[in-house]
């Protein structure tokens, strides 16, 4: 018989049977694959045939601790040298992938290689059987992976529980839970037991603890939460304590939240409480509601005085213009009908009529005062700041001239000014004026009026080199007929006069000053 066509018969016998076999010659030549082992491998019989072993089934690159190639060769080196069959362990060795060329597909196996001899004891082949464990393989991995994941979950869990837990007991909030329908403690953190000094509370009901909560709203909001699921949520409650320093209860406020817990059949099993005390805040609250109440009661009280005052001086700068006429007029006929009086008399008359003059002259600044509590027009034309300065230096030359003095101007940033002629006139009038009438005494007067416009404010200033005023003196500066130097003439109404019409124009006027150096006045109104 043909050895060889005996050799051909049993190849191809071995490649029908169910199981999964290559078949290798002693020289690593593929003789033939079983059917099973061509589809476990990705293979067909034609591409194997004739190759060596290791050039159709190669180690895959990105599994390089695998070790494929290296144990298997070595297990047929050992057939090969005993004659004996080898049982492998478990191998990772991966495939060719045929759709897509240069990548693998996993594979894991149990391998046996087993030694073929012909009659004479001469070895003929090797049967390489091997069962495809793959799908178990990945089975194990992809269970052991959940057991890790699920570990690691429980882990987190448990790490996260340990974190809310150190929250829950640091927490500033008074916390504790109530289970069953008579709320009992199942749980309290400090905070919510310092609200109950020396008593116990795990395990209590809480009418047993705080009894005087029968049938108060407290109690029936719990009982709410319980039996319907639903939160309730207040704020500014007034619980009375005993504080450990106190024998008597006191007030203490809370902000609280009850909130439904709920078993595994959905069913409310208990109720939340955390509680936020807030009586420190609720009683601050209270005292700027008092002062608020004091203040506004006070706003009105100054508006009526304001309202009597406005109607004083209404009174005083009309009603008491006739009869002051009359007097002077008496003082004249007085005077006219002693044609020569003695000195002692027309120096009586002449103080008469200087008293009539400043009488007269205290009635006009009155009725000014009264103008300036009246509202701004706002529709009045914008005024040009050159014309007025320019009226106001001939009416200030004579001063100027008197006291040596100099007036610097550098208006030409802001040449038009949202304010009445009359207004800018009489503003600036009071401030150049008191700039060179508030001199001092060692050095003429320099006065410096600067105008510019900076984020929206029109910003004029008037510096002068004068008298300067101490840090008491500036705080009171813009009273009402408050005067700081009796030397020269005045009435105390300047400066007012000043800041009533620039507040008018919703502006505002500062002073910088040092005594003995000078003052600058700052005028600050929207432009």
């Amino acid at each position: 018989m043909d050895p060889n066509k005996s050799l051909a018969q049993e190849l191809q016998a071995l490649e029908t049977v169910p199981d999964s076999y290559i078949v290798v010659s002693p020289e690593l030549i593929i003789l033939t694959a079983s059917d099973a082992y061509l589809r476990d491998t990705l293979k067909r019989r034609e591409e194997l045939v004739g190759r060596y072993l290791f050039d159709a089934f190669p180690d895959n690159p990105a599994a390089p601790n695998a070790h494929a190639v290296r144990n298997w060769r070595a297990s047929l080196e050992r057939v090969i040298a005993t004659g004996q069959p080898h049982q492998m362990a478990l191998q990772h060795y991966d495939v060719l992938d045929p759709e897509r060329p240069g990548h693998f597909v996993e594979r894991h196996w149990k391998p046996l290689n087993t030694p073929v001899f012909d009659a004479q004891g001469k070895l003929r082949y090797i049967i390489h059987s091997s069962v495809n464990v793959t799908e178990e393989v990945l089975s194990r991995r992809a269970l052991r992976i959940s057991q890790d994941r699920e570990h690691d979950a429980l882990a987190e869990a448990e790490r996260e529980r340990q974190r809310l837990s150190h929250l829950v007991m640091q927490a500033p909030a008074a916390i504790c839970l109530h289970s069953g329908p008579e709320l009992v403690y199942e749980f309290v953190n400090p905070s919510y037991q310092q609200l109950f000094p020396g008593k116990g509370l795990v395990g209590k009901p809480l009418l047993e603890v705080v009894p005087e909560l029968q049938g108060t709203p407290i109690w029936q909001q719990l009982q709410e939460v319980y039996q319907t699921g639903r939160s309730q949520q207040r704020h500014d409650v007034c619980i009375q304590l005993v504080r450990p320093a106190d024998s008597e209860p006191s007030d203490a406020y809370f902000n609280y939240t009850f909130q439904p817990r709920y078993n595994e059949h959905q069913q409310v099993d208990g109720v939340y409480v955390f509680a936020f005390e807030v009586t420190e805040q609720v009683l601050a609250r209270q005292q700027v509601q008092a002062l608020n109440q004091e203040l506004n009661q006070t706003n009105q009280q100054l508006t009526r005085v304001n309202a009597d005052l406005d109607s004083f001086v209404y009174m005083a700068a009309h009603d008491l213009r006739g009869p002051i006429n009359n007097l002077e007029g008496l003082v004249q006929a007085l005077h006219d009908s002693l044609p020569t009086p003695p000195a002692e008399t027309s120096v009586v008359l002449n103080m008469m009529r200087d008293a009539v003059t400043r009488f007269q002259r205290t009635l006009v600044q009155l009725n000014d005062v009264l103008q300036l509590h009246q509202a701004h027009d706002p529709t009045a034309p914008p005024t040009e700041l050159a014309t007025v300065v320019d009226d106001l230096r001939q009416d200030l030359l004579p001063a100027l001239q008197q006291t040596g003095g100099t007036l610097e101007v550098d208006a030409d940033a802001c040449p038009l000014v949202a304010m009445p002629a009359k207004s800018l006139r009489s503003m600036l009038y009071n401030l150049l004026s008191n700039a060179i009438k508030y001199r001092h005494p060692d050095r003429p007067p320099h006065v410096r009026l600067n105008c510019h416009t900076q984020d929206g404010l029109w910003h004029l200033t008037v510096q002068d080199n004068g008298l300067g005023l101490t840090d008491t003196q500036q705080a009171s500066l813009f009273a009402l007929f408050r005067r700081f130097h009796n030397h020269v003439e005045g009435s105390g109404l300047g400066l007012y006069t000043v800041k009533k019409i620039v507040e008018n124009l919703g502006g505002r006027v500062e002073v910088q000053s040092e005594l003995g150096v000078g003052s600058t006045f700052s005028v600050y109104i929207p432009s």
